[in-house]
């Protein structure tokens, strides 16, 4: 007799044990029992909430799984698309090794100069290299020396250029390396057909891409923004 098996669900039938809703009350409690955010990373996120765009801030809890795939992956090069005021340089600098290098690129340069005073001030500055410019033109320079040698890359930058930075930091990303890139939930705004705009289309056309990408792995955690973590494949 053949075994009894299970008729499979439809494919159309939504899992029982989705994420959770982070209502306030719940997040309250996820920083609560999980965020260890030191004194140095405190100061930084209140200097910063006093500028206009502090909403680009990263959330402590994203800043403490960055830290903590940084010592879990121990990258020797690590580079940043997109620093702002530096809460995430400043986050992976603390936790990559100390013969560890990061590269970071930031075209606003009163971004670095704050960040740089905080990685300081945490005695990293010496084995941090910033770039004030446009990320495209430093990333196709730095192809040209050290394709496939970064083994940790997070982007957090301009949406406009958003598929170009994926396809860069992919050749720049040596096989089995790390790449996070934040926003991919974009307030939410990507489940919504209403919102139309070019931040919510490349952002949305960045997630298909990736989804289709067989040269990778990953996944796209509901956490902060919204992160996606991605693998190249060996």
């Amino acid at each position: 007799m053949l075994p009894n098996f299970p008729k499979p669900l439809p494919e159309d039938d939504k899992p029982v044990n989705r994420t959770v809703n982070v209502d306030d009350r719940l997040y309250q409690y996820l920083v609560d029992v999980s965020v260890r955010e030191s004194d140095l990373l405190k100061s930084l996120r209140r200097e910063t909430a006093q500028y206009h765009m502090a909403r680009m801030q990263l959330s402590p809890e994203v800043g403490q799984l960055l830290a903590l795939l940084v010592k879990m992956q121990a990258p020797s090069k690590i580079l940043e698309i997109g620093v702002f005021t530096g809460y995430s340089t400043l986050s992976m600098a603390m936790a990559m090794p100390k013969d560890a290098t990061l590269v970071a690129i930031e075209k606003k340069q009163m971004w670095l100069d704050i960040a740089a005073r905080y990685l300081d001030q945490a005695g990293v500055m010496d084995r941090v290299t910033t770039y004030c410019d446009k990320a495209l033109p430093v990333m196709t320079s730095l192809l040209e020396n050290e394709s496939e040698t970064f083994d940790f890359i997070f982007i957090d930058a301009d949406k406009k250029n958003l598929l170009a930075y994926y396809q860069l930091a992919k050749q720049l990303l040596r096989p089995g390396g790390c790449l996070l890139i934040d926003n991919t939930l974009w307030w939410g705004n990507v489940a919504d057909d209403d919102f139309t705009d070019k931040d919510t289309k490349i952002v949305r056309e960045l997630n298909t891409t990736i989804h289709q990408d067989q040269a990778v792995d990953l996944s796209l955690i509901p956490i902060g923004d919204g992160l996606t973590l991605v693998r190249k494949r060996i």
